[in-house]
């Protein structure tokens, strides 16, 4: 099984209510809107989706509810790693039922100091085999605290349904280092940090999975589009910008990137306890960063707006 892994792939946050429940309408109306940008497609229950924070029943609402939003052009891939290798089998199963095109797995964590990468590679391989839809390894070691060899990784290239890697870890060294040693092409790499998203395409990605894609979409895409026309300059320009609105919000957690959104016309709101929400005066310095990017001008109705043909019109010749 394979996948098109060609491209930009938005991180989406998982919208709550004022009573703390999912809120499935304005996440349709946030899909809705993502669908008309140049997104190669969606990531759900990732880590910006809050999947520690769902239960199983609302992860499975909530795949169903972006498969039924979402155009029938764009990829759906989605989060389905648990705790256990049986859990995680469960869940990747129950994902293909309900519209899933191909699974990230994170790495196990709980157990870290235990597992070594003989047991990765198991989980893996048990997972792949067992699975109706591609698998894809998600490794971010901030957060799970587990980083896979090049050489594990290389080895889990070999299995013909784990098709890639998402590599959020922001080392482009250790990227370069993977490259090296992975043999089959068949093997896709997408980069999780936008601040080194020109690079990442240069060492091998196929694209990259990021949260501020949510944000800025069409900026997102244009960087790789610009990459892969050659027109280097303006990728790492369009790059800087994006980064450095990354870093304001996504970067600083979900509940930034939520307050992000609330400014630029898609419904963020609050994050899940214990996940902390930003202060008024993080807020206002999230506006400022929306308003310095460039990227975005305000409409009608005083609401941020990503600038959908900003990139064409502003490096025409």
């Amino acid at each position: 099984m394979s996948l098109n892994l060609n491209g930009i792939i938005a991180a989406l946050p998982t919208p709550f209510g004022y009573d703390g429940e999912i809120d499935h309408n304005k996440l349709r109306d946030n899909v809705q809107k993502w669908n008309q940008s140049d997104l190669l497609g969606y990531l759900t229950l990732g880590s910006t989706g809050e999947f520690p924070h769902l239960t199983t029943d609302e992860k499975l609402a909530t795949i169903e509810t972006v498969r039924n939003a979402m155009a029938p052009e764009k990829l759906l891939l989605v989060g389905t790693g648990e705790l256990s290798t049986r859990q995680t089998i469960e869940m990747t199963r129950r994902a293909h039922d309900y519209g899933a095109d191909g699974a990230v797995i994170i790495t196990p964590f709980y157990y870290k100091k235990v597992l070594f990468d003989e047991h990765h590679i198991a989980h893996y391989e048990r997972i792949a085999d067992s699975a109706p839809i591609p698998i894809m390894i998600y490794m971010i070691p901030q957060f799970a605290g587990v980083s896979l060899m090049p050489e594990t990784i290389a080895h889990l290239a070999e299995h013909p349904n784990i098709i890639g890697l998402k590599e959020s870890s922001g080392d482009l060294s250790a990227m370069k280092d993977l490259f090296r040693e992975v043999k089959t092409t068949e093997f896709n790499v997408l980069v999780g940090s936008p601040a080194i998203l020109h690079e990442a395409l240069e060492v091998g990605c196929s694209g990259a999975v990021l949260a501020v894609g949510c944000l800025a979409p069409n900026a997102a895409c244009a960087v790789r589009q610009a990459w892969m026309e050659g027109r280097y300059e303006q990728a790492k320009d369009i790059q800087g910008r994006l980064a450095k609105l990354a870093r304001a919000t996504a970067a600083n957690g979900v509940g930034h990137l939520k307050a992000a959104m609330d400014l630029t016309g898609y419904y963020g709101f609050l994050s899940r306890s214990p996940l902390p929400n930003p202060t008024d005066e993080e807020r206002k310095e999230i506006a400022d960063a929306i308003a310095e990017s460039e990227l975005f001008e305000k409409n009608e109705e005083d609401v941020w707006v990503e600038k959908s043909h900003y990139f064409v019109n502003e490096y025409a010749d």
